[in-house]
């Protein structure tokens, strides 16, 4: 009877190891492997298509990294644009004395106005509203050249410029000193002045 017993308690025992494997194997093959959150986040960025080595300059800079200076010879490129998006004018000049040696925060705080799009010790580049453009230089007025005619224009030259209307006047006929003048823009003031210059323009065609 003893004899007996001790048999079934083996059976037992067999039988519920071979279950308790059997289970074990069958939970590990059917768990699903998850992927490293770095090759996740590589391919979201490769099926969106983005670049991940892109620095965003409308972060703020990190105070562990070393800031960037802009030198006295670096140009400064600003691209003016309209309300609705629009690319209006893009000129390059030197670097105003105020910004030599300023860091990007600093500039930012110089030019609230100013939207940076980018930033080294050679160039720094950036984004003016139309509105604040207008602001500073719509006052002003100069002779400029339009489809090859003399031009008149509201604005600062190589800064900005707002075309107001062209002349009958072909740059073709002016003397080449001339066209240089109006290639860099002629400054006036007021009507007067403006026709002054405009029957000097005459005079002077071939």
């Amino acid at each position: 009877m003893v004899a007996r017993h001790k048999w079934l308690l083996l059976g037992v025992a067999v039988l519920s190891f071979c279950l308790g494997f059997g289970l074990t194997v069958w939970v590990w093959k059917g768990t699903p492997t998850v992927p490293e959150p770095v090759k996740v986040q590589e391919q979201l960025g490769i099926e969106q298509g983005t670049d991940t080595s892109h620095k965003d300059l409308s972060l703020d800079e990190s105070p562990d990294e070393p800031q960037l200076r802009l030198l006295s010879e670096a140009d400064l490129v600003q691209t003016v644009i309209s309300e609705s998006g629009q690319v209006l004018t893009t000129s390059t000049s030197t670097l105003p004395e105020e910004l030599v040696g300023r860091t990007l925060g600093e500039v930012r705080s110089i030019h609230p106005e100013w939207r940076v799009v980018g930033f080294s010790p050679e160039r720094l580049t950036v984004r003016i509203p139309e509105t604040h453009m207008e602001a500073l230089y719509g006052h002003l007025s100069f002779l400029g050249i339009y489809e090859g005619k003399v031009s008149v224009f509201k604005g600062k030259p190589e800064v900005y410029q707002r075309l107001v209307r062209v002349t009958g006047i072909p740059i073709s006929g002016l003397p080449d000193f001339e066209v240089r003048n109006l290639e860099r823009g002629i400054p006036y003031d007021g009507d007067e002045e403006l026709s002054l210059l405009l029957e000097s323009l005459k005079e002077r065609e071939e």
